[in-house]
């Protein structure tokens, strides 16, 4: 991530020149219980290795990362901008890869001040790749019954009070609980006065990058594309029935790529990042600075 938090600073500075208006600090920092801040690495292995509660420390892990955002949207200006005249801090972005990008799908939907998110190799339906990864693991709890996986959820390897969480937390359940995610466009117009305000309150005017690869086994993209399609649907220019809304969505798959942060995918994070300053920038008026 420090490479990334790098590069993405020193194109933005190179593009925007001396006189830019809108400057980039880039705050890189370990995933909970990984890295520096790891206390227990069976709690990152998942059901084949081992761990038994995979679907609850992942979540928790993640889900905990995601405040840490917040958290640090609150304190770290107090220790960079320090007098009455610092620039002000008026816009913030989420960068994340793999469980961060789990991390930056959450963070997009619970804080109102990050606007724009890049999210790397991660899924907004923690339900659905969870249930797609006890499958291939053939957990008993998910091969036993008839069909396979009808009580999967709501089992000790996915137990009722983590579906709780989800409901509050992952996206795809704060939509849609533990429904199908709807595969028609416009959804019916109960469920349009059910979404609407949600997609409002959270993610309006949001500007977000999705970068997948297609050979990603670890976090399939099949997994993602029924959410990213609901939000297609709803935020196209033309047709969507939620366009008012100003959702902006990016979603690339990568051919060739697995679960990785390839140099294509760096290149599109970089380009998305300098689109948005740009628009920040443009928007700035005298000399007013702002970061």
């Amino acid at each position: 991530m420090e490479n990334v938090a790098s590069t993405c600073i020193q194109e933005w500075n190179q593009l925007s020149g001396l006189n830019r208006t809108v400057g980039l600090i880039a705050v890189a920092f370990d995933q909970r219980n990984h890295g520096s801040r790891e206390v227990n690495a069976l709690a990152n292995e998942s059901w084949r290795d081992g761990n038994e509660t995979h679907a609850q420390d992942m979540f928790s892990i993640f889900h905990g990362t995601a405040m840490d955002t917040s958290l640090l949207i609150d304190h770290l200006p107090s220790y960079v901008f320090n007098t009455r005249d610092s620039p002000s801090i008026d816009q913030h972005l989420v960068l994340g890869i793999s469980l961060g990008g789990h991390s930056a799908w959450q963070v997009l939907f619970a804080d109102p001040r990050v606007t724009v998110g890049v999210v790397i190799i991660g899924c907004p339906d923690y339900m659905r790749i969870m249930t797609d990864r006890a499958w291939l693991s053939k957990l008993p709890t998910y091969t036993s019954t008839s069909p396979p996986g009808i009580s999967f959820q709501g089992s000790k390897d996915f137990p009722p009070a983590l579906i709780s969480s989800l409901q509050k937390w992952d996206p795809a359940s704060i939509l849609f609980g533990t429904s199908p995610i709807p595969s028609t466009s416009p959804p019916s117009p109960h469920a349009h006065s059910l979404y609407t305000p949600i997609l409002t309150q959270k993610l309006a005017h949001k500007r977000i990058l999705v970068c997948s690869g297609a050979d990603d086994k670890l976090v399939p993209y099949h997994c993602s594309a029924p959410f990213l399609q609901f939000f297609k649907n709803a935020t196209d220019a033309q047709t969507g029935w939620w366009k008012e809304g100003g959702l902006f969505v990016d979603d690339r798959v990568y051919p060739g790529v697995g679960h990785a942060f390839s140099k294509d995918m760096l290149g599109d994070t970089v380009e998305f990042v300098n689109e948005t300053l740009a628009g920040k920038m443009g928007e700035a008026t005298g000399s007013q600075a702002k970061i």
